[in-house]
């Protein structure tokens, strides 16, 4: 690990942060600038011993952890008094993100990994955010459980598994009118081909950062199995 890598956010990437949340087109208080930076000191702490993420210098770490978690607020409208819940949160991208931001969201992290989970409770006790919490489960458990399954109005995940895999663990959790957002790279077309379900509607791929999108897929109904269907051809918006 570089020695440049320490706990401390040096001030270039302060910068970075604070030029990138105005890229993306919205205001934040400087208590929330400094809850950001609390979170990304704590992250990098952590990172020594619980290999949370794979970022080596902090631009990377703001640019590809944060700013792309932020980046789900411009490319999807929120409302307020929704339930969110993050599905393999790891260091706690994009929920974590999203909470200090949009403080009227209610959050869930979900992390089967111990010291993933011990990470994301440090860091929610840290910031003392109202209104998120951590769950050490496994999703395919936690989604056979009644209070969570087609509980939620958004679903997120970040690199848990290739596309379809991830489409089949997190539909559960979505009320019917409820949308997954997916961070997906370059190959995303491909892979939606692959999703042939009558409950599910890919209504499109936002632009996020270099060849990212967010893939943007709808619940238009409760099935009892999944049932292949012919889906059209996802629309990339920019």
């Amino acid at each position: 690990m570089p020695k440049a890598w320490t706990s401390s956010l040096d001030e270039a990437a302060k910068k970075h942060l604070s030029r990138g949340i105005a890229r993306l087109g919205f205001s934040i208080s400087d208590q929330q600038f400094a809850l950001f930076v609390t979170y990304l000191q704590e992250l990098k702490r952590w990172n020594r011993r619980a290999n949370l993420v794979g970022f080596r210098t902090d631009e990377a770490l703001v640019r590809h952890g944060l700013l792309e978690s932020l980046s789900l607020l411009t490319a999807f409208r929120f409302r307020p008094d929704i339930r969110l819940i993050d599905i393999g949160s790891g260091a706690g991208l994009p929920g974590i993100p999203l909470k200090i931001a949009a403080p009227e969201l209610t959050v869930t992290l979900v992390e089967a990994s111990r010291k993933k989970a011990s990470f994301l409770k440090q860091a929610v006790r840290l910031l003392r955010l109202p209104g998120i919490r951590v769950l050490h489960t496994r999703a395919e458990l936690l989604s056979t459980d009644p209070l969570h399954r087609e509980a939620y109005d958004l679903v997120t995940a970040r690199a848990v598994a290739r596309l379809p895999a991830v489409v089949t663990l997190c539909t559960p959790f979505l009320k019917p009118g409820g949308h997954l957002l997916l961070p997906v790279g370059p190959q995303w077309p491909r892979e939606a081909e692959t999703l042939r379900r009558p409950d599910l509607r890919i209504e499109g791929a936002v632009p996020t950062s270099g060849d990212r999108h967010l893939l943007i897929v709808a619940k238009v109904a409760t099935v009892s199995r999944e049932t292949p269907v012919p889906v059209s051809q996802p629309e990339c918006f920019t």
